[in-house]
């Protein structure tokens, strides 16, 4: 079976961790602190917060940017669960937004349409990897709204010579085994007001307060009672650890080369798939922006489904990223979004990744092709 997601772990990866087996400290260490170095200057900024997944990395965003009961967030409703389900659990309530029906990206227009004087935030997606229109955006959110990035597809996406992830108040990135800089599971925060920055690593750590160092530092301090601490607030415990930041170091130096491959299969569809009739190819990003390459998706109006089936049958996997947030009964949302909803019924992603062979690519064309010309 071809499949949709995949990743590149190899013996560079099994040797750092063995480095940090060596080292007898596994838990966040050195190797935590040196990816979040290197990746802050991958996104070309002063910090970034590594987590233990992109979820945890959301839940302690919205909490640093004090939003709570009583707030309205826009969600894109083309967006991955954990984005609307930490908005409940923060006790505000998400609004969803419809979404471009062919970027899929969260439509500025909406934007103006849902914001209330409720309204605290609006929490976006790059779909794919192709940034959103974010002056736009800014505009729409005028400077009473934060606009929060959810940049997992968008790891090395810019627009206009800017990191998303880094272009609103926070961003968000997922490492999970699935996304293309594969750490096992991971994520990272970006804020960038730098007092919410510090309450998310309090957040991110058990509520400890900023001060507070491990006993054996405390111990070289010459505390009497190294072993005592205070607390600033109540929290969970959302940090990685050495093992994997080793992994997601070694990801790091290979991101470039995943990227130069994604891109080869990307204009490979594009050119295959841009005259089939019944099919809709994905639009190129906007202008001054560049993408990771991260979805690659197909619209077949009438017969989506059915291609879905013929692809299966055939050895490819395929799905559709992601079902509109509106549409899930748990959320009771009482509203019709067109556009998220036409998506839902047309849209179809091929696999993208930098482990398909060319034949791989050609079988999947192929396949699509054949079946659209019956």
């Amino acid at each position: 079976m071809i499949q949709i997601f995949s990743n590149t772990l190899g013996d560079e990866e099994l040797q750092v961790v063995k480095a940090a087996f060596d080292s007898k400290w596994v838990g966040k260490g050195k190797q935590c602190d040196e990816f979040e170095r290197e990746f802050a200057q991958h996104l070309n900024v002063e910090q970034v917060l590594l987590f233990n997944c992109c979820t945890s990395a959301i839940y302690c965003a919205l909490r640093a940017l004090g939003i709570g009961p009583g707030d309205e967030v826009i969600v894109s409703t083309v967006n991955f669960v954990a984005c609307a389900s930490a908005v409940v659990d923060m006790g505000a309530t998400p609004v969803f937004a419809d979404v471009d029906p062919h970027t899929l990206n969260i439509l500025p227009s909406e934007i103006e349409r849902l914001t209330t004087d409720r309204t605290k935030a609006v929490f976006l997606l790059h779909y794919g990897g192709h940034p959103c229109p974010m002056d736009e955006i800014r505009a729409a959110c005028r400077e009473a709204v934060t606009i929060v990035e959810d940049s997992a597809n968008a790891v090395s996406s810019t627009y206009k010579g800017q990191a998303c992830g880094t272009l609103g108040d926070a961003g968000v990135f997922s490492f999970d085994a699935m996304k293309i800089l594969v750490m096992v599971d991971g994520g990272a925060l970006y804020l960038r007001d730098p007092e919410a920055r510090e309450r998310a690593g309090v957040y991110r750590y058990l509520g400890l307060a900023p001060k507070t160092t491990s006993g054996i530092d405390a111990m070289g301090e010459k505390q009497e009672r190294w072993w005592e601490f205070e607390l600033s607030t109540t929290s969970g415990r959302f940090v990685s650890n050495d093992v994997l930041a080793a992994i997601g170091r070694e990801q790091l130096k290979k991101l470039p080369a995943f990227i130069d491959r994604r891109r080869e299969i990307w204009e490979y569809y594009q050119q295959e798939l841009v005259n089939v009739p019944g099919l809709v190819c994905p639009p190129e990003p906007l202008d001054n922006c560049t993408t990771s390459y991260y979805l690659y998706w197909i619209q077949v109006p009438g017969r989506r489904d059915e291609l879905a089936t013929h692809l299966a049958e055939n050895g490819v996997y395929t799905t559709f990223r992601y079902y509109p947030l509106h549409l899930v009964e748990h959320y009771s949302a009482q509203c019709e979004l067109p556009n998220s909803e036409h998506a839902n019924e047309v849209t179809l992603n091929l696999p993208l990744h930098q482990n398909l062979t060319d034949a791989d690519v050609m079988k999947v064309t192929d396949l699509v092709r054949s079946f659209l010309s019956r």
